[in-house]
């Protein structure tokens, strides 16, 4: 069965069906060969998906309805059509309502909905049972055959257009990426599982309430990152097989444990040029593979779609789906999400566990077997054990908002405020802003008295601040109302030194307030260290003619701290000839020794580092000896800033993302392993920082990360590991595949003096506050 689309944004004067068409394709002589295209149905607006029920019936998804239709007296075309489940809603865009689907081999239909730009629906069974919401983004849903008993799978996608099961009745789901965050992801689906994304709070993905990749409480982490536009999923022998529409690809993926869930890798099977789109995939009995083609960039209609087949190679034997089956990790995690005999207590020990995928199984237990009522609102002494309580919660209203009175939500998170967990407070701003309750306000906004509130608390209570106050989220990558009351705290002088350096350290760099002036006078003898730090930060990102002229008077500034001058004279490194006056002057043997320091290395940055002996880079004992054991944290930093580290690196706020950020990789890596990361960079690559290697038609190769969007008029984006981003025109790429090699160059250790790299271990491995 193939689905041809007439309805996705006909154009104007396109003179083809007014609805959509599924045909039955054969091999009518058995040569091998499909020959035969005959109508099967002819129905339907923004046809997504069809999967086979057995018994002629072929369930069908669109964007607003799920049917069954079936052949029932064999003349080869539908007769009897019945609807599942119905998408109400006021949302009509064509590919981000119902998508996804798949029959489990539980006998129900699991149905994947798309973002529907965060407008409220209701999904409604044939039996009347139905699941409501708006806002918190992408879901999978399931129904039985017949469509009764719709219920709610997952949620935090943001268009899951891919689901199948695998051998071991896995689920697993491809999806689409918001605008600020590739890449797109391959899933593995729980029950209970949230993936990070809300449309409510901006669909660029990186408001501080979202994740993608499990950074945020209670959310899952992705198995690896595909190609951009992923349409598809299905097991294929021992992989699984994933569709990119927009990178011309189809690639498949092994599986390695992970706890009780799994990740992996890209591997490209097949390659195409600009005009091979592949969307949807079938096995066939002999092995191989079947799949459509959109063929076309552009969205609209335009009858170019192809069918293709990918053949095994000539006598190859047929490989059975042999997925990994239930590692110990996985059947540990059945167990807390499905058993009617595990404890309370059981469910409760295991939400203590480092594996968000057991404390997740554990979560979706304390719900499936009403476990909650007992367990009430009690104040629980472990902080995972409150994340996972109020998850529980949070989780049982979703599915069912009438089950969990106010009261209930409200002591909660009212609790969850006052909590020395950070986990535990972020849990319940993402909570109080999706409920919209304003009437938490006062607790939220007073967060903010606490002069020691993490970053990452910090972020989110001025964006849930911001959300109930103004009542919704900027859809793109800024938003005003944060800002706006960002560039307030940092001007507060009633605030502490170190918050008001917090807020700063969250404006963008175009942010045009605080004026380069301003910022310059929050800095004097008086201005806390965390402040005057953010302050420097702040002057160099903008990189501007005046900020660089408030550096120089920093620099120049006896009244300021050494340490936030030195800053200063490191963030003039880019235009050191220009202030070659004050770098010298502040290298001369009379000024402090820090930064006569600084100002000499800035004066040497381009000058040959040391000829000291160094280990071979798989040495890393050898060099932990010459540069494992610096103190100078504050140096250290200057070295990120200065040598280029935070041309693709964040820290604290500052930097890009071509490569993972760094602020809190003290508290996952040993300064060993932070060394081996930097001596020998492609040896563990996240799936958020595949580097792409583009071959041109004229032979030149270039690598970079791929950008959020693409360029202008039909062009590929990418940004290079020095931070640049270029464009490369699609119909002048040969080749275009991930690479196994990190986009951090090799060698970065010989641009720096043993002692710069001593001191830049130091600044990777503080607490990173």
């Amino acid at each position: 069965m193939v689905i041809e689309c007439h309805t996705h944004f006909p154009p104007d004067d396109y003179d083809g069906p007014k609805t959509d068409r599924i045909y039955r394709f054969d091999d009518s002589d058995s040569d091998g060969v499909l020959d035969r295209q005959r109508l099967f149905y002819e129905g339907g607006v923004a046809t997504m998906n069809i999967v086979n029920l057995g018994e002629g019936w072929f369930a069908v998804s669109t964007r607003s309805e799920l049917v069954k239709l079936r052949d029932s007296d064999d003349d080869g075309i539908a007769d009897q059509r019945v609807v599942l489940l119905t998408h109400e809603t006021s949302a009509n865009y064509p590919h981000n309502g119902l998508g996804g689907l798949t029959l489990g081999p539980d006998g129900w239909l699991y149905v994947g909905q798309g973002e529907n730009f965060g407008e409220p629906y209701q999904l409604i069974g044939s039996d009347g049972s139905r699941q409501v919401g708006g806002g918190e983004g992408g879901n999978v849903f399931r129904c039985k055959t017949d469509g009764t008993r719709v219920e709610r799978v997952a949620t935090g996608f943001w268009n899951p257009f891919g689901l199948c099961f695998d051998s071991a009745n896995r689920l697993w789901g491809a999806g689409n990426d918001p605008d600020s965050m590739p890449p797109n992801r391959l899933m593995h689906v729980v029950f209970g599982g949230d993936y990070g994304f809300q449309f409510r709070f901006g669909r660029a993905g990186i408001h501080p309430l979202q994740s993608w990749n499990g950074e945020f409480p209670g959310t899952l982490p992705m198995t690896a990152g595909t190609g951009e536009a992923a349409c598809a999923v299905i097991q294929h022998g021992s992989h699984l097989w994933v569709t990119s529409w927009g990178d011309n690809r189809i690639e498949r993926y092994s599986l390695d444990p992970r706890g009780a869930s799994w990740t992996s890798k890209t591997e490209v099977v097949v390659q195409g040029d600009e005009n091979f789109r592949p969307v949807a995939m079938a096995i066939a009995n002999d092995g191989s593979i079947y799949f459509t083609d959109w063929v076309d960039r552009s969205y609209p209609v335009h009858g170019k779609g192809r069918l293709w087949r990918l053949s095994r190679v000539a006598d190859a034997p047929i490989e059975t789906n042999s997925l990994p089956g239930f590692t110990p990790a996985e059947n540990e995690a059945s167990q807390l999400a499905e058993s009617s005999t595990t404890t309370l207590d059981g469910r409760l020990t295991a939400l203590k566990s480092k594996d968000p995928w057991i404390r997740q199984a554990a979560i979706t237990g304390l719900v499936r077997h009403d476990q909650l009522t007992a367990l009430g609102q009690k104040t629980l002494p472990d902080a995972q054990q409150r994340v996972g309580q109020m998850l529980a919660w949070r989780w049982r209203e979703l599915c069912d908002p009438a089950s969990v009175p106010a009261t209930t939500r409200d002591a909660l998170i009212t609790a969850g405020l006052e909590a020395d967990s950070d986990a535990v407070v972020l849990t319940a701003l993402r909570w109080a802003a999706e409920r919209m309750c304003k009437d938490q306000l006062p607790a939220i906004t007073a967060l903010l008295k606490q002069d020691r509130l993490s970053p990452p608390v910090f972020s989110a209570t001025i964006a849930t601040i911001a959300y109930l106050e103004t009542g919704g989220a900027s859809g793109k990558s800024r938003d005003p109302a944060i800002e706006k009351r960002l560039i307030e705290f940092a001007g507060d002088t009633t605030r502490s030194a170190r918050l008001r350096g917090l807020a700063l350290q969250r404006l963008p760099s175009d942010a045009t307030s605080p004026s380069d002036q301003e910022l310059g006078g929050y800095v004097d003898g008086n201005t806390g260290r965390e402040l005057s730090l953010e302050v420097v930060r702040l002057l160099v990102a903008r990189g501007t003619d005046h900020s660089f002229d408030e550096l120089a008077n920093i620099a120049a500034n006896e009244m300021v701290d050494e340490q936030t001058r030195a800053d200063a004279i490191a963030g003039l490194s880019p235009k050191a000839a220009s202030y070659a006056a004050i770098i010298n002057r502040l290298s001369l043997p009379k000024q402090p020794a820090i930064l006569r320091a600084e100002a000499k290395r800035v004066r040497n940055t381009n000058v040959r580092r040391d000829n000291a002996a160094r280990p071979s880079r798989e040495n890393i004992e050898g060099w932990m000896q010459l540069v494992g054991h610096s103190q100078q944290v504050d140096a250290g930093r200057r070295v990120f800033y200065r040598r280029g580290c935070s041309n693709c690196h964040m820290h604290s706020g500052r930097g890009t993302n071509t490569g993972p950020d760094l602020t809190r990789v003290a508290g996952q890596m040993t300064r060993p392993r932070m060394l081996e990361s930097i001596l020998n960079p492609s040896k563990e690559v996240g799936p958020l920082y595949v580097p792409w290697t583009v071959l041109t038609s004229d032979g030149h190769v270039l690598t970079g990360l791929k950008m959020d969007r693409p360029g202008a008029k039909n062009r590929l984006r990418l940004q290079g590991a020095d931070g640049n981003i270029f464009e490369v025109p699609r119909e002048e790429i040969e080749q275009l595949q991930p690479s196994e090699k990190s986009i951090m160059p090799v060698g970065l250790e010989d641009s720096m003096t043993l002692d710069e790299l001593a001191d830049l271990i130091a600044f990777l491995s503080e607490s990173g506050s």
